[in-house]
């Protein structure tokens, strides 16, 4: 079964985009710095862009539903494996051994994708992947 990292397709976010057509740097340096981010970027297909929309708006949907335990160390992660069906519903979730959070977090984190049901799904159809891994890391 093939399985989605977000933590990968997030990456995507961070590369450089280039000035719209709309928009009209201030400056003629700026006009040379968007000219060269936007020739100087990596192989991105539209499909790339959508895929890292999906898996931002898939984080954003269990994190706003997602309560921090006050005993839940800041700076740990802990990795969930998301089991849906085409239309978000979950189907199964479970943090991974290796997680850092105490039972309570995980117990926490897998309610909140629960509670996130259903995940983002209508626009995101091409890149739709019934499997996720999802590592999240607790505040500071």
């Amino acid at each position: 079964m093939k399985m989605t990292s977000v933590l990968v397709i997030l990456a995507v976010l961070a590369l450089p985009q280039p000035a719209s057509a709309n928009t009209v740097p201030a400056q003629p340096e700026e006009a040379d710095a968007a000219h060269r981010a936007a020739t100087d970027l990596p192989d991105v297909t539209g499909a790339d862009v959508l895929r890292a929309r999906y898996a931002a708006a898939t984080r954003d949907a269990i994190i706003a539903q997602w309560s921090i335990t006050p005993s839940m160390p800041s700076g740990a992660r802990c990795r969930v494996a998301i089991r849906q069906l085409p239309g978000g519903a979950v189907v199964s979730v479970q943090a991974d051994e290796a997680c850092q959070f105490d039972a309570a977090g995980r117990a926490g984190l897998e309610r909140a994708v629960l509670r996130a049901q259903p995940l983002p799904y209508r626009g995101f159809e091409p890149v739709f992947d019934r499997a996720l891994n999802i590592e999240f890391t607790a505040p500071r």
